[in-house]
Formats: C-alpha cells, structure tokens, sequence
C-alpha cells in the first residue's frame, strides 16, 4: 500500500504488515470484496468497521479510489491491523470504472462489492458464504437493503414479497429495502451488498459504456439479465438486515434522492434500456421494453403513467417523460454504435 499511498502524496503515512484480527472471526482466503469509493471518508470508515467486525473476515478488501480523492486514503492506514485493505487506483468512467479496476486483481472463488455506506451486520459475509455454497443455482447472494433515508418508514412500512422479479409482463420490481419472508431465488439484487462466485463475476464483468460519471444506475440489471440469460438465480436473504445510510452523491444522479434531474433521469433511462437490448434474451428484450414504453417507473415513466400524475397532482408529467424518452433513444443509438464499431 506505500507505493500508492505515495501516488496520493501521502508519503508521510506508514503501513504495516497486518496482524491477524482478534476475537474468533475466521479468515477465509477464498473470499475478497470491493467496495468503490469517493470522498466519503466518514462513511467509508464505518462501513470498513463493518467489516472488521465480520464473524468471517474476507481475505482481501479491495478499496477503489481516483487520484483526485485525498480524504478516502489515510481512513484505509487505520485498518491495518484488522483488515486486509488493498487500495486500488480507480481507472474509467463512474462506479463501474472503479469496481472494473478492482475486480481486475481479485483471483478467489468469490467476490463480494459493498456501497462505501452501508454497514453490514457482523454475520453478513458468512451467511452470504453459507447460501452460495449451500444453494448451487445461486450465483449471487444479498441481504436486506435498509435504506435510511426515510429511517422511521422502515420501522413501519408493510414487507412485501415481490422483491427482485422480473415479471412475465416486463414489470422489474426492486423492493429489496421492503422485502419480507423466507430465503429465497430472485432476478434481481441491488448492489448496495452482494456476494457473487468469482468465476461468473470475472467472465461478465460490470458493464462498461453506462451513461453517467458516478452511480451509473442499472448495473445491477446487466448482472441480473446475464445471470439469467446463463441459467443461474440470484438468491435473497431478508433476515440479514444492511443498514444502507443515504450519503452524498458527486454527481448529477439525485433523482433516487427524491429531487428531479433530467440528464440524471435521462442516464437512467439510457441504462436500463442498453442492458435489456443487450442482454436480455428476446422475449425479455420485448415484454421489458414494451413495458418501459407504455408503463415505465414513477423515476422513469411511460406514456400511460400520465394518468397517474393528474390524478394524484404530483410533479409536472411532461419533463420526466421527455428526458426518459431522450434517455430509450439516446441507449438505441449506443447499441446501434456498438455493433457498427465491433463490426
């Protein structure tokens, strides 16, 4: 770690070797995770505590981090004794960028990637081991996403079971912050926590060319679309509860955030529909852009959700459909760039 320390002007840090972590956690060597960063420091060092806490440590933690970032490294040197930290300089474009240029150095049998604020409980990576080993058509594994933006709502709102699907009609339903029940196979997990094996991570890969410079939404949907174009489910646990707080973003994607942006409702759009015609199988590609167009989402809206805004009076309808629709065409043209380049 001195050596890039050292890229970061930070050539006044020392690292020591690690000293194994006390207590009765195990380390397991076939497991690293990633976790992408960017000026967080606060919550990035509560979400490596996190991990330091683990009843099972990974091998490896894997921090991605841009040369511009000058706060994330000293909060690495503070784990030394207590966790394997690898600090990886972030190449490309957004999040995707950096978990690509972490993932480009993970060998093990299974990877994991972590939001920098989410803090895990100390049980979560080995029960996340538990189900992939126990569960052969699982290739990936996550936990209940708590998200804290709305703290009190989560102490009363209703579970659901419909978390993670993808419908016979083209609906994609998240929910992962609300979802209830037994451990269960699903299509979909949000990558705010996720366990994967390594191999089916290194093959595919996080998808390059997402529109966006930070969050780059619908990354989760390329896995979700190749895992089940593969054969394979993705497997969710909602008794394993991850505490997910809402920290501040560096780009324009406030549009989960609860405020309206058109170019970060445009990036959404974009992506969502560049991996369904990319990845998805044929069926899926026309009963999920049919849906997209005539339905859509309350971020993202089709054409008949304008009944729904005048009834209920929310938030003009018109600008959100426009910079979706910009969005749908602005994915098409990429794709259609794509083959003509490859070509």
């Amino acid at each position: 770690m001195k050596r890039i320390l050292s890229k970061f002007c930070m050539s006044d840090i020392e690292v020591s070797p690690r000293q194994p972590a006390p207590g009765v956690a195990t380390e397991v060597s076939s497991v690293e995770l990633i976790v992408p960063t960017l000026k967080r420091p606060n919550h990035l060092r509560r979400c490596l505590m996190a991990l330091a806490s683990q009843t099972t440590l990974p091998a490896n933690v894997l921090v991605g981090i841009r040369l511009d970032d000058q706060v994330s490294p000293p909060v690495l040197v503070e784990f030394e004794s207590s966790l394997n930290v690898t600090l990886v300089v972030a190449r490309g474009v957004g999040v995707v960028g950096s978990m690509n240029s972490c993932l480009q150095q993970c060998r093990s049998e299974m990877v994991g990637f972590l939001d920098d604020d989410v803090e895990l409980p100390c049980h979560w990576l080995e029960t996340m081991i538990s189900h992939l080993e126990t569960r052969p058509a699982a290739v990936a594994a996550a936990g209940r996403d708590l998200l804290m933006d709305h703290p009190e709502m989560r102490r009363s709102e209703t579970l659901v079971d419909d978390v993670g699907r993808i419908h016979a009609y083209g609906r994609i339903t998240g929910n992962h912050h609300r979802g209830g029940g037994e451990t269960r196979l699903v299509d979909v997990l949000r990558g705010s926590n996720c366990l994967f094996r390594g191999d089916f991570l290194r093959e595919h890969g996080f998808e390059k060319g997402l529109a966006g410079t930070g969050a780059q939404v619908n990354w989760e949907l390329a896995l979700a679309l190749q895992t089940r174009r593969a054969g394979y489910r993705m497997l969710f646990d909602p008794s394993v509860q991850v505490v997910h707080h809402v920290a501040p973003r560096h780009d324009n994607d406030s549009v989960h955030r609860g405020v309206f942006d058109a170019h970060g409702t445009s990036d959404i759009a974009h992506n969502e529909t560049l991996v369904v015609i990319k990845h998805g199988s044929r069926l899926d590609c026309l009963r999920i852009t049919l849906w997209q167009l005539l339905i859509g989402s309350k971020t993202c809206p089709g054409i008949f959700r304008i009944f729904e805004y005048r009834a209920r009076g929310t938030a003009p309808f018109y600008p959100r459909f426009r910079a979706t629709l910009l969005g749908r065409l602005a994915a098409l043209r990429t794709y259609i760039l794509r083959i003509e380049h490859a070509s």
